[in-house]
């Protein structure tokens, strides 16, 4: 059975990412049923200009749309928004950061096959990470094995929950993206994807999480730069406080538990040594970034 190719755009902010950007688009050749009509990649610009006009050259030479941004202009929700807005040209966009590894041929396709037959306007991957470590049962925690539906109905039940979504590979429908003004012009440091899944739910309509859609991601976190995460994602609930009305649900609790669990089951020593000043530096860097002026 033949299935007809989908039509899509991509969306890969870089920052000093000049490889691994290469090694990225190389890999999309391997994808099926994926038509690419246009990739886009802003580029993020510090002291590294070598890195970025390398990438920017690499861009020109292989027909793909850039442009630049300061890293102190910097917004994980305003480069996207510039990006899908004012660059894409296809119904369908697909979010990708510059780290991830696509797993499987149809990673893309099962990511985006429901948007094209408008079931669901978002979508987002199933994240994997293939170290035994924190990550690892971190992902293993917030991307089950099961695809399911998220839709308003379910808000109650699932209260803050109910929002959760990634960025890191994700699938919209761009006239909805554009009718629900995106991030709605706010410069975040972050969970600009939570806010949209928000913005979705509470329109009517319907996202979808996307379990046969695979790739391998994570972070080996410095306790500096897992500070600073969790700092910027404190910092967001301050930015918008729609979300303090919605019960967290001891998500953070539950994550932590689950973690310690894993690895004691594992006898990975390593996360058990490290679970407690990690779920700490979680915890102080929240509530610390939700403090920010």
């Amino acid at each position: 059975m033949n299935i007809e190719s989908i039509k899509v755009d991509i969306v890969i902010p870089v920052f000093n990412g000049y490889e691994e950007l290469k090694t990225l688009v190389a890999s999309f050749a391997s994808q099926i049923n994926i038509e690419i009509v246009n990739i886009i990649v802003p580029i993020t610009i510090d002291e590294n200009v070598d890195e970025a006009n390398k990438t920017r050259e690499y861009c020109i030479s292989n027909n793909i749309k850039t442009f630049d941004i300061q890293k102190a202009d910097f917004s994980h929700s305003l480069v996207r928004e510039k990006a899908i807005k004012e660059f894409c040209q296809s119904k369908i966009v697909i979010l990708l950061t510059q780290d991830v590894k696509l797993i499987e041929p149809s990673s893309m396709y099962n990511l985006v096959k429901d948007i094209a037959s408008d079931e669901v306007v978002y979508t987002f991957g199933r994240q994997l990470c293939p170290k035994r470590c924190i990550e690892r049962y971190v992902r293993d925690f917030n991307y089950p094995k099961i695809s399911y539906i998220a839709k308003q109905e379910k808000i109650d039940k699932y209260q803050i929950k109910a929002f959760f979504a990634s960025d890191v590979f994700a699938g919209l429908n761009r006239n909805i993206f554009i009718k629900l003004n995106g991030y709605q012009g706010l410069a975040l440091p972050t969970n600009e994807d939570m806010l949209y899944m928000h913005s979705l739910l509470t329109n009517g309509y319907h996202a979808k999480y996307c379990a046969d859609a695979v790739v391998e991601h994570y972070h080996s976190f410095t306790p500096h730069k897992l500070y600073r995460r969790y700092y910027d994602t404190g910092r967001f609930f301050k930015i918008v406080p729609l979300f303090n009305k919605y019960k967290k649900n001891d998500s953070g609790w539950k994550l932590a538990k689950y973690i310690l669990k894993e690895a004691f089951k594992h006898f990975d020593l390593l996360t058990i040594i490290r679970w407690l000043p990690n779920m700490a530096i979680r915890y102080v860097a929240m509530k610390r970034g939700y403090r920010h002026n």
